[in-house]
């Protein structure tokens, strides 16, 4: 067999072995979006929930009621300590009130941790970038949590402040998974990293698209519940048990956790959409790939045939 047929061969084996590869890969990727969505979904649910029991409490006077006393109150209740799960009634008001001069501003910035996966990571950069630009032009101070090794490494790679980065989040995340990032974006809230916090990533609209969304985690001010349902809270009185104090320090701290855990596993799941969505163009780019090495393989062996033929009859008739 002529060396160009060989090698014909050998080329059809070698893309169909990628085409099995690139195959398992989106069906790994499926997987985990089903579960992802799935988890995404009956989050959702909850973290709605939160969002609306908090804005409507924020809708009426309760959050001014929390501010006087933190007016009146002495400064052992109001300081700052190193807080891990527990939240105390200046936490609280600190968390729900902006901050009067906005010296920094941190962002929450989730990527991935692996390539493969389409242009999800790239537009993620591409437009937290465009945020930095616009900062720099306005003179302002950012620092980056960055969550993924592909945005951490990036950031530091082009000298952005990086103040806090995260590599371990797994592709199904669960809550406790999240817990550490929560806490310490909180503790470098309340510790003067940042005046205001921004969270980034990736909104998962379906299997084809998505979306980067930006939205602003801290301080927890201005939740949007409608104008119509915050005209009916508005004068609304709440009874309260076991009372205000004890409520807000449960609640708000809860809405930020559900707040970012949320994000990340939104995130996670627009990746792994990207992930199959890439994986199945590579398939059928390895399916078109392999049809044409086919054809050209069989034109070649009929080109050869054509050959052996002419010189079979060239040789009959020379021995005429």
């Amino acid at each position: 067999m002529p060396a160009s047929l060989l090698e014909l061969k050998k080329k059809i084996a070698s893309v169909k072995q990628t085409g099995k590869i690139t195959e398992a890969m989106r069906m790994v990727s499926a997987s985990k979006l089903n579960q992802t969505e799935k988890r995404d979904q009956g989050y959702t649910i909850y973290n709605d929930h939160v969002r609306q029991t908090l804005s409507r409490l924020m809708s009426t006077q309760v959050v001014n009621h929390l501010h006087k006393e933190m007016a009146n109150a002495d400064e052992d209740t109001i300081s700052k300590v190193d807080y891990e799960n527990v939240f105390g009634l200046g936490i609280v008001s600190d968390m729900v009130q902006e901050r009067k001069e906005i010296k920094s501003t941190g962002y929450l910035v989730i990527t991935g941790d692996r390539g493969l996966v389409g242009s999800y990571n790239s537009a993620v950069i591409k437009n937290m970038m465009g945020l930095v630009e616009d900062a720099k032009a306005e003179s302002k101070d950012i620092k980056i949590l960055a969550v993924g090794s592909v945005g951490a490494d990036f950031f530091k790679k082009n000298n952005l402040n990086v103040v806090y980065e995260n590599d371990a989040i797994s592709d199904v995340p669960t809550f406790d998974e999240v817990l550490p990032i929560v806490s310490t974006a909180i503790k470098m809230y309340l510790n003067g990293v940042y005046d205001e916090l921004y969270v980034c990533y990736t909104h998962h609209i379906n299997s084809l698209s998505s979306a980067f969304r930006v939205e602003k985690m801290l301080p927890i001010v201005d939740i949007d519940i409608g104008v119509e349902e915050a005209e009916v809270h508005k004068d609304l009185e709440y009874d309260i048990k076991p009372d205000i104090n004890t409520v807000l320090t449960t609640l708000v701290p809860q809405y930020a956790r559900s707040t970012i855990y949320g994000a990340i596993l939104d995130a996670k799941t627009a990746e792994h959409a990207s992930s199959m969505t890439a994986m199945q163009s590579a398939t059928d780019n390895v399916n078109d790939l392999v049809s044409n090495l086919t054809t050209k393989l069989n034109r070649a062996r009929q080109a050869e045939i054509t050959t052996e033929i002419t010189e079979i009859v060239s040789g009959a008739e020379a021995l005429k």
